[in-house]
């Protein structure tokens, strides 16, 4: 059943399609051809697909079974893809139906889903479903929430690689780098780092909305073309083409740079127009590295703003708690220790050359520490 929701608070439309599918793969082909056709019928709007789809999706979506995807999985996989849809992030049960057993455990297995098109997570950030116990069903109960987490703490600092390239980023850094600072090494260079993140943020307001300034580039570069068919002998627009490809082409890359950064696609290099699938991964992992709702240590589900409180609250009990801690008896509890040779080697002092050489190991999109 498809269906159009209009939100009554800000008039936002939601393409809607519940799902009660056939048994047998056969019949169900029926359905993944009008889902295909009622695509082209949503185009560019949200849409949410949901319900009993009577077929898993992978492996994983089965307690028992067979390790090969049945023809019926690959066929619903291949309607996913064609669809463009991605499973919404989702709490609760796991497995959504079971079949309730006379001897032995039954079966286990997730045929109820939720999914939505990018266009979905574009408009809400934050949807996200909870799958609630069986109780007297063979089937989990699937609640859908589109309400939107309202988080005002500011927004940590992230360095944006593409500023390595813009005139003026040595100079700032060079002229932090060249202030002293009292202390051991390692306290001086996070000193600096620290220091660095007034200006890198100044630089980075310097560039303006990469986003918007491509969008506006090409809406130019495309009027000035469109000119240059009609007055095709006009060298001041040809010079005005030049100019402004040059320009539209440096803040694409910077923007291709600045989302494959974001979406930690690192088997995939920036500069090959690959900025769409970037931006879509980057929607994407945002949607799956959200914390929704969360159960603290009595059971209770907390939901949306909420669950801040909860986590703060668990480890403020775990982490400020004091022990009495016994004392430990000498050597007793080492009886085995490092060769002498082996224990001097790790206390040695650190080359030039090693640090170097752990610093230009790390991937061009990496912090030390990651992975």
């Amino acid at each position: 059943m498809h269906t159009l929701i209009r939100s009554k608070s800000d008039a936002k439309a939601i393409y809607c399609s519940f799902i009660y599918a056939e048994n047998k793969y056969q019949l169900r082909r029926d359905l993944w051809d009008n889902l295909n056709r009622h695509k082209f019928f949503v185009a560019d709007k949200p849409w949410i697909v949901l319900g009993d789809f009577n077929s898993a999706f992978s492996q994983d979506d089965c307690l028992v079974g067979s390790s090969n995807m049945s023809i019926g999985m690959r066929e619903f996989a291949h309607c996913v893809q064609q669809n463009e849809w991605i499973d919404i992030k989702s709490h609760g049960m796991q497995f959504t139906w079971n079949q309730k057993p006379k001897n032995g455990v039954g079966i286990l297995k997730k045929i109820d889903r939720a999914m939505g098109n990018l266009q979905l997570l574009d408009d809400y950030p934050d949807v996200f479903v909870f799958f609630h116990p069986f109780r007297v069903s063979d089937h989990t109960p699937c609640i859908v929430k589109l309400q939107i987490l309202k988080n005002n703490s500011q927004k940590p600092f992230k360095f944006a690689n593409f500023l390595v390239k813009k005139d003026g980023f040595l100079e700032k850094v060079a002229s932090v780098w060249s202030k002293p600072v009292r202390g051991v090494t390692m306290y001086s260079v996070v000193k600096k780092l620290a220091s660095l993140k007034s200006p890198m943020r100044r630089l980075l307001f310097m560039q303006g909305n990469i986003h918007e300034r491509v969008i506006l580039l090409r809406k130019k570069l495309d009027e000035i073309q469109l000119a240059i068919d009609a007055n095709p002998l006009d060298v001041s627009l040809r010079e005005a083409e030049s100019l402004c490809l040059h320009e539209f082409q440096s803040v694409s890359y910077d923007e291709e740079c600045f989302l494959k950064q974001k979406s930690k696609a690192d088997w995939l290099a920036a500069g090959d127009s690959n900025t769409k699938f970037f931006h879509n991964s980057v929607k994407m992992r945002n949607a799956y590295m959200k914390i929704h709702s969360i159960h603290d240590s009595s059971g209770d589900c907390f939901y949306g703003d909420d669950v801040y409180g909860v986590l703060v609250s668990h480890y403020s009990k775990f982490l400020g708690v004091q022990d009495p801690v016994d004392s430990l008896p000498g050597n007793l509890n080492f009886p085995n220790v490092l060769d002498p040779n082996v224990a001097s080697n790790m206390v040695r002092p650190v080359t030039e050359e090693e640090v170097k050489k752990a610093i230009f190991s790390i991937g061009e999109n990496k912090a030390p520490g990651t992975s």
